[in-house]
């Protein structure tokens, strides 16, 4: 790092909060994929055994 620099405290306190909300927003985001994901194969599965139950009839 140049000693030269000039590192206005505000500007990197702001910055640090973003980018906090942003890895944030990312976990949410994640989670919240993984969650439809969850869904989507639980609905999957409950077809299929609806479909195996009303195939055995």
């Amino acid at each position: 790092m140049d000693k030269n620099n000039v590192i206005n405290l505000n500007d990197y306190r702001d910055m640090k909060i973003k980018e906090k909300q942003n890895n944030i927003d990312k976990i949410n985001n994640l989670k919240k994929i993984d969650e439809d994901d969850r869904r989507n194969t639980f609905n999957l599965f409950m077809r299929v055994l609806a479909t195996m139950r009303k195939e055995s009839y």
